[in-house]
């Protein structure tokens, strides 16, 4: 029922948290001297920053940030320069300084009828969602919601993406799909 950090050494606990998600799911995340932490399984569902450097029983007063209710379920966030995206499992994702934890935007990704499961990739200034439904987005990275395209695969899909030489990789339910230029081979 806490969330821990321990020393790969010794097995140490070096710091603990207590509350927020009871099942938390999504990777922690490192960047900019913090680890992104997430869970939408329980009452407060949060969003936070703990700095790297914690050390014993943390409070909420030990957090460089929290976003109460903000959390999700399934998919580790994706921090990408200043920014966090979070996508819920309805598909509405919140997007947030990495630093301060101010929202910088929250907007919807699908049609509110599909779910989404699978975690984001990202190359260069794009970001990729895929829902449950095989409908792949696309957005811009930035403080502004900007959609670059959309696309339907023709099948389920709850598999994270993969990028490896400019090539996008999706796993769907029957078929592996590979986007990109034939120059990337």
């Amino acid at each position: 029922k806490h969330i821990g950090g321990y020393d790969l050494a010794t097995g140490a606990e070096l710091w603990s948290l207590a509350g927020g998600g009871d099942v938390p799911v999504p990777t922690p995340v490192v960047a900019h001297g913090m680890i992104y932490l997430t869970s939408a399984h329980g009452p407060s569902r949060p969003l936070r920053a703990v700095p790297l450097d914690a050390k014993g029983a943390l409070t909420e007063e030990d957090l460089v940030w929290n976003q109460a209710r903000m959390g999700v379920y399934m998919q580790t966030p994706l921090v990408k320069g200043d920014l966090v995206y979070a996508c819920s499992d309805a598909g509405v994702l919140g997007v947030f300084d990495a630093k301060t934890g101010e929202q910088v935007y929250r907007e919807r990704l699908g049609d509110g009828k599909t779910g989404f499961t699978s975690s984001a990739v990202s190359a260069g200034d794009r970001i990729w969602w895929v829902g449950e439904d095989g409908g792949v987005l696309c957005i811009k990275h930035g403080r502004e919601f900007e959609v670059l395209g959309r696309s339907e695969l023709g099948e389920n899909c709850l598999a994270t993406p993969a990028i490896c030489g400019g090539v996008l990789y999706l796993r769907g339910r029957k078929h592996l799909f590979a986007i990109g230029s034939r120059d990337a081979r």
